[in-house]
């Protein structure tokens, strides 16, 4: 974002910012920003001037269009990496029959380096990851895989947007914490001060309590607050959107090197007891499906058949 407007005049590093940074560029450039609202008027009129500029892509172009937009995001030409070294990504639309699609797109760096094939993999496990919680009942982003110029990319239909103009309220479960609580300590305990103040209701304490116990046990160690989201239906009340960005992020390169790390699953809780049994047998069925997916590099299809023997041999 600082590259894309310099005019804005915000620091290099998006976790640098402040909330007058924050402020600034909402309310000139937050066209597009998660969510239904858009701030202030240049950034109103931005989104007036450019909504209907939006060409959407065509399914048969991806393999050609992707890379594209990759290279552009790179280039810093698109909105990039958000902070603290998140994957890079690119937002785009998606024409399928007569229908529009909003779509946000991961990609990995080109596959021909260790850190580079690692992140192809984790972007195929945090696909299966949607799909294993789809198939148990719980909400999850539509996404599917695609390797176009030794890239990996993964792409998710945004569930804040609804046809080509349409919006739906979202909030982070950070920003709902922060603004009520300001605790900030962990998913679970936060979703059981939602529901004690009747904000939300005991199914979604309940999954949000069964996504902390799958979350430890698939090894994300990246469940923090601004990866869990809630429809906001503006009335004090919430429900619980679909999960996004759960995969094995222990895994993840450091520093464009792969680590060595050994995958030790946490062991209930007073608020996941209830679940872990559950969030374990998903866990286990996870890592079965990692480690036979031929999209896997086969280093790795090795290491999730690894977690998988050590959830296996909890004694728990």
């Amino acid at each position: 974002m600082p590259r894309r407007y310099p005019e804005l005049n915000l620091p290099q590093r998006v976790s640098d910012w402040s909330d007058d940074h924050y402020l600034r560029y909402l309310v000139q450039r937050g066209s597009d920003v998660v969510g239904d609202l858009i701030v202030g008027k240049p950034a109103l009129n931005e989104y007036l001037a450019t909504a209907a500029q939006r060409v959407p892509l065509q399914p048969g172009d991806r393999e050609r269009d992707y890379p594209r937009l990759a290279n552009e995001v790179m280039e810093g030409g698109l909105p990039g990496s958000s902070a603290h070294g998140e994957h890079p990504k690119f937002a785009t639309l998606i024409a399928e029959s007569s229908a529009i699609r909003h779509v946000l797109v991961k990609f990995s760096p080109t596959t021909d380096t260790p850190a580079g094939q690692r992140w192809s993999d984790l972007l195929v496990a945090e696909h299966l990851a949607h799909e294993i919680l789809r198939d148990a009942g719980v909400s999850a982003a539509q996404s599917r895989i695609d390797h176009f110029a030794k890239r990996a990319f993964l792409e998710v239909t945004r569930f804040d947007r609804e046809g080509r103009n349409g919006r739906i309220g979202v909030t982070s479960l950070f920003a709902i914490d922060n603004a009520q609580y300001g605790v900030l300590d962990n998913w679970a305990a936060a979703a059981e001060r939602l529901h004690g103040d009747r904000r939300i209701d005991a199914n979604t304490l309940d999954t949000v309590r069964l996504l902390s116990a799958f979350g430890a046990l698939i090894a994300n160690t990246d469940r923090h607050f601004g990866n869990l989201a809630f429809f906001d239906h503006y009335d004090g009340n919430f429900s619980l959107a679909p999960v996004y960005d759960m995969l094995p992020m222990l895994f993840a390169p450091e520093h464009s090197q792969i680590v060595a790390r050994k995958f030790t699953p946490e062991p209930p809780s007073a608020d996941t007891l209830r679940v872990y049994g559950r969030a374990r047998e998903l866990a286990e069925t996870y890592w079965q499906r990692l480690a036979e997916d031929q999209r896997i590099s086969s280093g790795f299809r090795a290491t999730s058949a690894a977690c998988r023997q050590t959830l296996l041999g909890l004694a728990i």
